[in-house]
């Protein structure tokens, strides 16, 4: 048997795209493949506490925390033969190089941007530009890009049927946390288009900012539902006719589902990061966000709104690209 330790965060501040898909990994190699999964966390209890539902979660101890030795010491007391990296916050290529010669535990790490990378054996990119520019002198590992290998909950690997409801579905989703509130931006800019349509939006536990939307909300003529950490957010997504959302996990969500979409970017990477969507015909862009963007995001909200058969072009363009295949990652993380 295989014990594998996953190293994420979530929190208010990066949001809670790491654990989710992290979450979705290990429950794949734990009911398909028997593996026994432990998580390191670090920090935030919004991560610790959705992740504390299904696997125990190992924390460091405050006092004179040592990130290496803290990792050394879990790998030995938990047995562990595989350790997956999903983080962003300078862990040293020398001290991942130092663990893998003292414990020869096996390192996978998931879309890496750090020189981290570079002591991995494996290495998982959903189909970014951003590799190609990287530096990749020493690397003896393999990387696999594309697709196929992103990695997602298996409630977006299905096929839903749409309801029977005749007036447009637009979906707003900024994230589990939304700390930028652009979820009320978004609003603001729906409220002005005067055309009929629903509006579902989606709001994660750690949103903070509930009596401002419904405020919004209130002062409108727009049909609206909230749904909160719905069960089955994927069925929730697939009802939709297009999405309005913050580019990150989300964005790879809907392209398996087959829901068009338009993208507002909290950085420049994530911007870079979505030039395939686009290429691909299956979201548009409406720019970083600021409010300066609401032209721009009001032109993209109303070019889907008065072009049905454009979305069902760009539904089409999402679905035949095959998104995440949960048992071929598994498989080449498991090879021996």
């Amino acid at each position: 048997m295989n014990n594998i330790l996953f190293r994420c965060d979530g929190s208010l501040e990066i949001g809670m795209g790491h654990v989710v898909r992290c979450l979705a990994l290990a429950d794949k190699l734990s009911s398909d493949f028997e593996c026994k999964i432990n998580f390191l966390m670090i920090g935030s209890e919004l991560g610790i506490k959705k992740v504390k539902k299904s696997y125990a979660v190992i924390k460091p101890s405050p006092i004179d925390f040592n990130y290496k030795n803290w990792l050394m010491d879990s790998i030995k007391i938990t047995e562990s033969n595989i350790l997956i990296l999903d983080v962003r916050d300078n862990l040293s290529i020398n001290d991942l190089n130092f663990i893998k010669e003292n414990t020869k535990i096996k390192i996978v790490s998931i879309d890496d941007p750090e020189d981290k990378r570079l002591a991995s054996d494996l290495l998982f990119y959903p189909p970014v530009l951003q590799i190609q520019e990287m530096d990749w002198s020493g690397f003896k590992g393999k990387v696999y890009c594309g697709w196929e290998y992103v990695l997602l909950r298996k409630e977006f690997l299905k096929k839903y049927t749409k309801s029977s409801t005749k007036s447009l579905n637009i979906l707003v989703s900024m994230g589990a946390t939304d700390p930028l509130n652009m979820t009320n931006f978004v609003i603001k800019c729906l409220k002005d288009i005067k055309k009929d349509f629903i509006v579902t939006i989606v709001l994660g536990d750690g949103y903070k900012f509930r009596n401002d939307l419904e405020k919004q909300l209130l002062e409108s003529e727009m049909k609206y539902c909230i749904k909160v950490s719905p069960k089955n957010i994927a069925r929730v997504f697939s009802q939709s006719n297009f999405a309005i959302i913050s580019f990150g996990q989300t964005a790879y969500e809907l392209a398996a589902i087959g829901i068009p979409s338009i993208y507002l970017y909290i950085s420049s990477d994530h911007e870079k990061s979505s030039q395939i969507f686009l290429k691909n015909g299956i979201g548009l862009s409406a720019g970083q966000f600021k409010e300066s963007k609401k032209i721009e995001l009001k032109t993209s909200i109303m070019e889907l709104i008065n072009n049905p058969k454009k979305l069902i072009e760009m539904s089409k363009c999402s679905r035949d690209l095959n998104v995440s295949n949960m048992e071929l990652i598994s498989n080449k993380i498991l090879l021996k």
